[in-house]
């Protein structure tokens, strides 16, 4: 299968555009803790971007014109138990076309194939069904439910945990 995606690491160039996307609360409909203020926006994300604990990847199609679709980042959660934790996001027009779990299978090869991850781990609101898909689709497995772990529209919610180990993903066919 041709490759339909790419993930561009993020450079200082891209700054505006993933503070434009990370301070844009319709991208972000299961969190309510999306900052308005870019200024403090900017701020974590350069210093992600300089940092080497925080892989900050822009989705673009492979088509010529490499048009920006999406988010990723997989950075370090608990760095001395080798675990990375993974999270996403496809811009409206882009969603619902596989494109989400094409990135984070790329991610996950750099996590397991060039990082030595042990395990990679997700966390989703409940009620975000197409992200716990997209988690289910690339083999993680939900190993716990936060319950009432997320304040979303005036109420808590539960927050479901997912992880894949290094073993499973080297058995899985998407490392093939």
């Amino acid at each position: 299968m041709k490759q339909r995606i790419v993930l561009s690491p993020a450079t200082m160039e891209d700054v505006d555009f993933i503070v434009d996307a990370k301070s844009d609360a319709s991208l972000w409909k299961y969190e309510d803790d999306i900052s308005a203020d870019k200024d403090a926006v900017r701020k974590e994300v350069v210093k992600r971007i300089e940092g080497n604990w925080y892989k900050q990847y822009i989705i673009k199609l492979t088509a010529p014109e490499r048009t920006s679709i999406g988010l990723l980042h997989i950075h370090w959660y608990i760095k001395e138990r080798e675990s990375w934790e993974i999270g996403y996001c496809i811009f409206p027009d882009y969603r619902g076309q596989g494109y989400c779990v094409e990135a984070a299978k790329i991610a996950l090869k750099y996590a397991f194939e060039d990082w030595n991850a042990h395990k990679v781990v997700a966390m989703c609101n409940e009620n975000n069904i197409a992200s716990y898909r997209v988690l289910e689709k690339l083999g993680m497995n939900r190993e716990g439910i936060f319950r009432e772990e997320l304040p979303w529209q005036g109420k808590w919610v539960n927050q479901f945990f997912y992880c894949i180990l290094d073993g499973e993903y080297k058995k899985m066919s998407i490392c093939n």
